[in-house]
């Protein structure tokens, strides 16, 4: 539980000091809660509690009198102990009363501590984008940088309208190491739904990128970047990496990865939820290695067909009726919740692998849950790989497909325009791999 808190930051939480009761083997102990959210709690360990994780514990939040909850134990530290309820997440009306019943101060303290902490992040930003900016670029000399965007609730993490007057279009927001290899995770001050209408503000950040750092030897483009790009009329070439290879690689190890879960082992389809997008096609193609038949849903098809690629089969379709008998999901779509328009038409016990951005949201996630449909995160790892600060909604090991590719080529420029199982072999001879995670929650 440890590392899940330092993971998964989730939407709704407090540091609220609630006295909890725990009931394990027959015994009741008395303790605190350090951290409450929709689903996790960390409390302090009594002296006399010996559990694994793995085991179940009652727990009785003591001066609510509410009835017993089942929880599972997460982490077990010396001095504090994760939990994960067994039952559905707290809403946010049962997790408001047991945080207004914490004590007065507590409260106060918590409010305090939260904005000391979000007004710290917005003058660490401050200082990185003026008095500093040149001296970590000089002393990062970055190989490779991040180009990123964000939506309104992004930006308000890292700066308020007042402060961004103060800083240059483009903002340096953090570092990326890959080994021996540094980078910087930059984002420009234009939010998504602006980047989409207006090319010329496109223009603009990719110029700026070129201004900035013209020593560079990989600027990687993140999720729909490579599109408003190429709307602009920008031919993405050499330093610019578009990064389907990575985000493909990246979907096609992940896939494996589910086909050999034993609850899905028996299935050989697959279905790619915005199949028909720029990268959503080539992943159809990738994964007919891999699976039987690949459904490509999407509304953008206005009629149904299917390829034999002469490894498997490839429907086109935008018929949400195909959906009723496939269990193994990946979902490409623009924007996450987007799977809401369908997901009725799934079985239970199905499992979406979420490569999408924004992310499947939490309210959509509890709304799946209760139809019986998990979802995971879609990332990739390698050992050596950090980034920090984390972006929102992602662990700071945890490395975006889309970075891959850049990662990939500034240690072998010689793959420029390969092939993707060329690529493939060396992404995984190179250490990394794709994995599925539990989604952090904001």
């Amino acid at each position: 539980m440890k590392t899940a808190h330092k993971e998964r930051r989730r939407r709704s939480r407090s540091r609220t000091g609630i006295p909890v009761n725990l009931s394990f083997a027959n015994a009741t102990l008395e303790t605190t809660a350090y951290d409450i959210s929709v689903n996790e709690l960390r409390l302090k360990r009594p002296s006399r509690l010996f559990v694994e994780p793995g085991e179940n514990i009652d727990i009785r939040f003591g001066e609510t009198g509410d009835n017993a909850l089942t929880a599972t134990v997460a982490y077990v530290g010396k001095s504090d102990i994760g939990l994960t309820l067994v039952r559905e997440p707290l809403s946010d009306h049962e997790l408001h009363r047991l945080v207004t019943s914490a004590r007065g101060w507590r409260r106060r303290y918590v409010r305090s501590k939260r904005l000391l902490w979000q007004n710290a992040r917005r003058f660490g930003v401050l200082a990185a984008n003026t008095w500093l900016r040149p001296l970590i670029i000089a002393l990062v000399r970055p190989r490779f940088v991040f180009a990123v965007y964000g939506n309104e609730k992004d930006a308000e993490t890292y700066f308020t309208p007042g402060l961004v007057r103060l800083m240059p279009p483009n903002l340096v927001l953090g570092f990326i190491r890959n080994q021996n290899t540094r980078g910087l995770l930059v984002a420009s001050q234009s939010l998504e739904n602006t980047l989409q209408a207006d090319s010329q503000k496109v223009r603009d950040y990719i110029d700026e990128l070129h201004r900035d750092f013209p020593d560079v030897e990989r600027i990687a483009l993140v999720g729909r970047l490579p599109n408003f790009v190429q709307k602009a009329g920008i031919d993405i070439t050499a330093p610019l990496v578009e990064g389907s290879l990575g985000t493909r690689y990246m979907i096609w190890d992940v896939a494996r990865q589910m086909r050999e879960r034993p609850e899905y082992a028996q299935y050989r389809s697959i279905v790619v939820l915005g199949g028909a997008g720029r990268i959503g096609n080539a992943v159809c193609e990738d994964l007919t290695n891999l699976y039987d038949r690949v459904v490509a849903l999407d509304p953008r098809y206005r009629e149904e067909t299917e390829t034999d690629t002469g490894q498997g089969t490839i429907l086109r379709t935008a018929d949400v009726t195909h959906l009723h008998n496939e269990h193994l999901y990946i979902g490409l779509t623009h924007h996450g919740d987007v799977v809401l328009e369908f997901y009725q038409h799934m079985p239970a016990g199905s499992m979406i692998a979420d490569d999408t951005h924004p992310c499947i949201s939490l309210t959509a996630r509890e709304r799946l849950r209760a139809n019986g449909i998990t979802v995971e995160k879609v990332v990739l790892s390698h050992d050596e790989f950090l980034m920090w600060p984390r972006m929102p909604a992602w662990n700071n090991r945890a490395i975006p497909g889309c970075l891959v590719e850049a990662l990939v080529l500034v240690q072998r420029p010689d793959l420029d325009g390969s092939d993707f199982l060329s690529f493939c072999r060396q992404a995984e001879t190179m250490g990394f791999a794709g994995r599925l995670i539990r989604p952090l929650e904001e």
